[in-house]
Order: C-alpha cells, then structure tokens, then sequence
C-alpha cells in the first residue's frame, strides 16, 4: 500500500511512503510492509524539489533542513495504517466498529479493543495500547484503563511485565455474537 504517488525513478512497494516538501527538497520517507507505527522510516531520500530555486540546491542539504524532517507519523497516517496495515477484512472492519463504537465499557468496545490490541502485538508493535491511541485518537491513558478492564472482566489474557495476552473464549463469543448483529450488554 502506498500513501502518496511514489516518486520518479523508484519502484513501488509494500509498505508505506510519505513524500513531504520542505523548503527546496523532497522527502521520501519509506516504512516497509508490518513495521511498527511507533518507529522511524526504513529509508529518508532528500532530493531537490522539482521546482527548487537552483540557487538553494547549489548550497546543498543543510542541517538544518535535515533538522526539520518529522519522522514521526501525523495521526491520520497511524489511522490509516492501523486500518490498512491489518491483513484480513476482519481486522479492519473491527478498526472500523471501535471507530463507531460509544465510550462507555461495554462487552462490544472490550472484545472489539483487546482483539485489535492482540492483533498489534502479533504484528509486533512495541507499544500496542499507544498505537490503538494514536490511530484511534483515544487518551492513551483510556486505552490502557479499558485493556485493563478487559482483563479484569476476562475477554484478555494477562501477561506479566510487558505487553501482550491472547483473546479469551469471553471475547471469541462476543465477537462472534456482533457478527450476527446480536446486542451488548453495558455493564
């Protein structure tokens, strides 16, 4: 999948490039296909703009210009990619049921949240609680109060000292139940 037109002269492929203007140069940032959302690009091309001032590319790529490039995802980039990184429909229609989802601690929002949050750590996200935030635009403390609940009322698994759970038979059932259109209770 590729977010922008790639630029001329480079092949597409999987993953994600952002090309972003600044000043006189181009920046091609490139995150291959399952890399995290909370790590820098792959690659960085800086090339002169098409329309550049020849004056300015003569003085070269100051440290300047090198300082200003954000490598951080803006958040409807982390959204999207948490939409369309996901391999199966299945995955995206549950981003898309949390997006639709109310605030409240229902059984729905807990099975629909832990099945992304292990679907981020299976890809090997390193902070899956911050990349639900941040592609959901949720209060990163929210998300992580909710995953908690989730595993005090048993739809996620507990790990010790780092991220990660399976799914419970609670969170299957439920997320078959929203399959067939079936109610949630809000507890």
């Amino acid at each position: 999948m590729n977010s922008t037109p790639q630029p001329s002269g480079v092949e597409p492929r999987d993953g994600v490039t952002v090309i972003k203007r600044m000043g006189a140069w181009a920046v091609t940032m490139y995150w291959p296909q399952g890399a995290s959302g909370t790590v820098g690009p792959r690659e960085v091309h800086v090339v002169p703009a098409e329309d550049a001032d020849p004056q300015e590319v003569a003085r070269g790529i100051s440290s300047t210009v090198l300082r200003q490039i954000n490598t951080t995802p803006s958040r409807d980039f982390a959204a999207m990619r948490s939409l369309a990184e996901a391999a199966d429909m299945e995955i995206r229609e549950l981003g898309e049921r949390l997006a639709s989802l109310s605030g409240g601690l229902t059984d729905e929002r807990l099975a629909v949240l832990s099945a992304l949050y292990v679907h981020f750590v299976d890809v090997g996200e390193r902070a899956p609680a911050q990349r639900l935030a941040v592609g959901f635009d949720l209060n990163p403390a929210t998300v992580k109060g909710h995953l908690r609940a989730a595993r005090q009322r048993g739809f996620l698994t507990k790990v010790e000292g780092k991220a990660g759970g399976q799914l419970t038979a609670k969170a299957e059932q439920t997320l078959r139940g929203m399959k067939r259109g079936a109610g949630t209770e809000e507890v």
